[in-house]
């Protein structure tokens, strides 16, 4: 059986953001040595008091330098908040700096009013099902 890790990077009570991402890649280290199939960190926001975890690419990359072969994944990229463009290229960086270890999780979620007006999300979408199929379609097609 393959077991799988998603950490969403806590911030200690009392801690900053840099021990809660220092506490992710000890934790992606430990699920390596100990043979989980994958490690995946997720996207939040609004939420920096709790959660460190707001550009999962980001982390991503500080993952890959810190480990060996473990695969690494965004669950999930909220891919309304961005350009499908924009995605694709940083998952296909990423993929060019731990070959064939990176996975690309992608979804879609609405936060709060304020993070979506910060974030630039149109909350006023017909079809939010349809939009984020044709976004999810867009990515692919540049991966591939």
């Amino acid at each position: 059986m393959e077991l799988s890790i998603v950490d969403l990077s806590p911030v200690p009570d009392g801690g900053t953001a840099t021990e809660a991402y220092s506490n992710t890649a000890t934790a992606a280290q430990q699920a390596e040595r100990l043979g989980y199939s994958r490690f995946w960190v997720a996207e939040h926001h609004g939420m920096a008091h709790s959660l460190a975890g707001t550009t999962p690419e980001v982390l991503l990359g500080h993952l890959a330098a810190e480990t060996d072969s473990i695969r690494l994944g965004s669950g999930a990229v909220l891919l309304n908040h961005y350009s499908p463009f924009k995605v694709a290229e940083l998952f296909g960086t990423l993929d060019g700096l731990a070959p064939g270890r990176i996975d690309a999780g992608l979804g879609r979620a609405n936060g709060s009013p304020a993070v979506d007006r910060a974030l630039g999300t149109d909350r006023r979408v017909e079809n939010p099902d349809k939009d984020h199929a044709e976004k999810i379609t867009a990515v692919e097609g540049v991966i591939e």
